[in-house]
């Protein structure tokens, strides 16, 4: 029992994150910053660690969401989904570029984790110009 204690002690609650299940569209917008991982398939392939990371979501539309994901020194892209549920994730597939996010929430803060890239495919092969994968955390 003691040593179930003092174990329990020294467990962080580092996260305590949970999906944004049942959020609304407003809880999405706004600016989030963090880091990224970069990579790209050019020159042989590059993989950058910390890249500084930002998300701006505007609801420019009724169920319209814009966003535009920035990996700085790197890339920009933008993207433009209709989002008219509550679940705590977003899937823009496509043919040159696509866009995955999941909306976490601790309290008042807000946390998104995704990937986006631009790529082409030739033949069976995924050529990626460029990606970045990110945590970045909404700005107050």
């Amino acid at each position: 029992m003691i040593g179930v204690l003092l174990f329990s002690q020294c467990k962080k609650d580092e996260e305590g994150w949970v999906f944004c299940v049942g959020c609304e569209l407003s809880s999405w917008v706004g600016v989030y910053s963090g880091t990224g991982v970069y990579y790209t398939d050019n020159n042989g392939g590059k993989t950058v660690f910390d890249v500084p990371t930002t998300v701006t979501i505007e609801n420019t539309d009724g169920t319209t969401l814009k966003t535009k994901v920035v990996a700085e020194d790197f890339f920009t892209i933008n993207f433009t989904v209709d989002k008219n549920d509550n679940e705590f994730n977003i899937e823009i597939p496509g043919s040159n570029q696509s866009l995955s996010l999941t909306l976490s929430k601790r309290g008042s803060d807000y946390k998104l984790s995704g990937t986006a890239k631009d790529y082409r495919i030739q033949a069976d092969t995924v050529y990626t110009y460029n990606s970045i994968s990110f945590d970045v955390f909404k700005d107050q």
